[in-house]
């Protein structure tokens, strides 16, 4: 490991969150494309550790492994702690496979209002609300950093059958703007 790559460790460790290539690239004056090629080069030497080097769109962080989830989960774990309900898993392979999803969608794929499992994933760290830039009053969810490591891959397009569900998803999402589309066509034949 160079020294470049030793401070990008160091760095890694001292902020203990994703962090973006760019912030690191700021932080030691480079490029983020000088950054994210010392990454990859970094990501062998993480391979049978103890922690792991886990990048996802634009953002790098040090994780531990999976090979400690279970013995890290048993330290950690309270009475308070319950596992996720049926609908709160549902709610987050939705998520997941949809990669980022407002309110709306996530209500129209489920059938239901999805708003106290939502700030349920929230408040647990699985998802994260993210600034909708087409429409502002409708935030964006998408799963964290650390859900993706907890479930050991890098990207959503890692699960299983991805392509398969989010087509699925997609065909849910035509149906969904149509519908949209039909009501605001109604609503302006009204006026």
């Amino acid at each position: 490991m160079n020294t470049l790559q030793q401070k990008i460790e160091s760095l890694l460790f001292f902020k203990n969150e994703p962090v973006s290539f760019s912030w690191l690239a700021k932080q030691l004056g480079l490029k983020a494309s000088d950054i994210e090629s010392n990454i990859l080069e970094m990501k062998p030497f993480y391979l049978d550790r103890g922690f792991s080097l886990i990048t996802t769109e634009g953002k790098v962080a040090l994780m531990t492994s999976k090979i400690a989830d279970e013995l890290i989960g048993n330290i950690t774990k309270s009475g308070e702690e319950r596992e996720l309900s049926k609908q709160a898993l549902e709610t987050l392979s939705i998520v997941l496979y949809k990669k980022k999803i407002t309110k709306a969608e996530l209500d129209y794929i489920r059938g239901v209002n999805s708003v106290f499992i939502l700030r349920n994933l929230l408040i647990r760290g699985l998802v994260e609300k993210n600034i909708n830039l087409t429409d502002k009053r409708s935030p964006l969810y998408s799963v964290t950093h650390d859900t993706l490591s907890f479930l050991g891959i890098e990207k959503a397009s890692d699960l299983p059958q991805f392509k398969h569900f989010t087509s699925k998803l997609g065909e849910l999402e035509n149906r969904w703007n149509s519908e949209l589309e039909s009501e605001k066509i109604t609503e302006e034949n009204k006026e």
